[in-house]
Formats: structure tokens, sequence, C-alpha cells
């Protein structure tokens, strides 16, 4: 028999930064499990690590002519690991996702998840958001990619 899932408990999220890799602009998101965490969600190894870790998926998996050259980042900090979500959105209004994860301990070490995942609750936050705000600003008669890049999930507890 399966354990019963555990209580849920708000972590914090909030907007890190606008990446500008490989022909895209990429939200960058941070989650930490410690909702209470009063520094800094990421250290500067684990970002760098993401960024390059963002930049490399993109150059192999998005670039094509069905690319709109945007999409969002989510780095989080969980219990088990640095998992490191790039999503791309591609004409159709389908959003393309490729998961990495980096140990605990290894922040810079961010390797391809290869079983079948897509996010966790904390993660599906960022990406309601991140659905909505692509409808309300670039599935429109007028497209407006800075506006969507403005459009971001406000610091908080989910």
């Amino acid at each position: 028999m399966t354990q019963p899932p555990e209580p849920y408990l708000p972590r914090r999220i909030a907007p890190i930064d606008t990446w500008r890799e490989a022909d895209h602009a990429i939200k960058v998101y941070g989650i930490h499990r410690d909702p209470d965490l009063a520094g800094p969600m990421l250290t500067d190894a684990a970002v760098a690590a993401a960024r390059a870790a963002a930049r490399a998926v993109l150059e192999k998996e998005a670039g094509n002519e069905r690319c709109h050259g945007l999409g969002f980042c989510i780095v989080h900090v969980g219990e088990e690991a640095i998992w490191l979500l790039l999503d791309w959105w591609i004409t159709g209004g389908i959003v393309c996702q490729r998961m990495l994860s980096a140990p605990l301990a290894q922040p810079e070490s961010f390797t391809p998840v290869t079983q079948p995942a897509l996010a966790c609750v904390w993660e599906l936050a960022v990406i309601a958001h991140e659905r909505d705000a692509w409808v309300r600003h670039m599935l429109t008669d007028r497209p407006d990619a800075e506006a969507w890049l403005d459009d971001v999930l406000p610091a908080g507890r989910y």
C-alpha cells in the first residue's frame, strides 16, 4: 500500500530574473522549500548552473521555426534535489518542457530527469500563472511579448 500524501505546506516562490539566452527571453522563478528563508533562495552557483543548463537545452531543442523565443524557468530547491524546469512556447499555444535536477550538495550538477514527471504542486502554481499570462498577452489579435514578460507571479507563499 502506498503512503498517504503529506499535508500541504506553502513554499516561497518569487520571480528572480529574465534571462536572454539562445535567442529566447526566459522568465525565471525560484521556489524554496523553506517558506521562512530570510536569505536568497538560490546560491550564485545554483543560478549560474541553472542558466548554463537552460542555455544548453534551448540551443539543442528550441531553435526551430515553431518557437516564439519566449519561455519560463523554475529553479526549485526541494526536499530531494534542486529541480530545473525549463518551458518554452511554440506555435499552437503549446508549451514544451525539459526537466533537470541537481543534488542539493552539488547545485552545479544539473542532469536531465528521465523518469516521467511534469511538475509538483508548487511548480504548478507558476505554470498556471504562465498559462494565463500567455492567453492574456499572446493569444490575442495583438500579441505583446513585453507585456507577457512583465506579467510575473508575485513573490509570496503558495
